[in-house]
């Protein structure tokens, strides 16, 4: 049976081959159980290459996460994204806070359960986005872009705010928000509160009109707390004055 379990490339089951042969069981539960190790295989295996695709711009997960250190961001709640939920009924999500609080590291969370739940993911920075954008309307290939940002399960766009945008690349954000309206969810992550997001598009009225859209079925969380990288840093500083004065 092994040599044809390799011919069919049925990895998974050839990990469980020698692990069935030794219990006592009926044809039926010893082919059940083959091919239910298959699938998980297959399952796990189409994960990775949707958190290939998804193009993260770090590997965070959930458990390096520690919520106790900022208490009142509503972690618990935050996590249960995961579910996908939101996505049947095209909900967005914003995250809104100062840097440091694990807005990205929670949308990065968010975006690999998906994958591995055989979700379409797409990650970006706003500023990457934005030049991926203006490049492709350059190379006359913006239409592929903006049809492959429409299909997506989920759209993340990270670091809305940091980077101010000219006219041009403000307009054609402004284009993928109007695509995916109540098609597919954007999930952001922001440092800014929505009444200063002409900061970054310019227009009053083109920031007015995209907040208008994003907002019409969207879930807020707001990030408040300590940056959790500073109070490290500051730990480590202090732990190598007290090192240096015990020397």
């Amino acid at each position: 049976m092994r040599e044809e379990l390799l011919k069919l490339k049925m990895n998974g089951a050839l990990d469980v081959l020698e692990d069935l042969c030794k219990r006592k069981m009926d044809n039926l539960s010893f082919g059940k159980s083959l091919l239910e190790a298959e699938i998980i295989e297959r399952q796990e295996q189409a994960g990775k290459r949707k958190i290939k695709s998804a193009k993260f711009s770090y590997e965070r997960e959930w458990q390096q996460i520690n919520m106790k250190k900022n208490p009142r961001i509503q972690f618990t709640e935050i996590k249960k994204l995961s579910n996908g939920d939101f996505l049947k009924s095209r909900k967005n999500i914003c995250f809104i806070g100062k840097t440091g609080l694990g807005k990205t590291h929670s949308l990065i969370s968010i975006g690999r359960d998906l994958c591995r739940n055989e979700k379409d993911v797409l990650f970006f920075t706003a500023a990457t986005l934005v030049t991926k954008l203006e490049e492709s309307k350059i190379e006359n290939k913006l239409s592929r872009l903006m049809e492959r940002l429409k299909k997506a399960d989920l759209l993340i766009i990270d670091e809305l705010g940091f980077v101010p945008f000219s006219d041009n690349g403000a307009r054609l954000l402004f284009d993928v928000f109007t695509t995916r309206y109540q098609v597919g969810p954007i999930a952001i992550s922001t440092n800014l509160s929505f009444e200063k997001w002409t900061q970054v598009f310019g227009s009053v009225e083109l920031t007015a009109a995209l907040i208008d859209r994003f907002t019409h079925n969207c879930e807020i969380f707001v990030f408040e707390g300590d940056s959790v990288r500073l109070r490290e840093a500051r730990e480590r500083g202090g732990k190598k004055q007290v090192e240096t004065e015990t020397t």
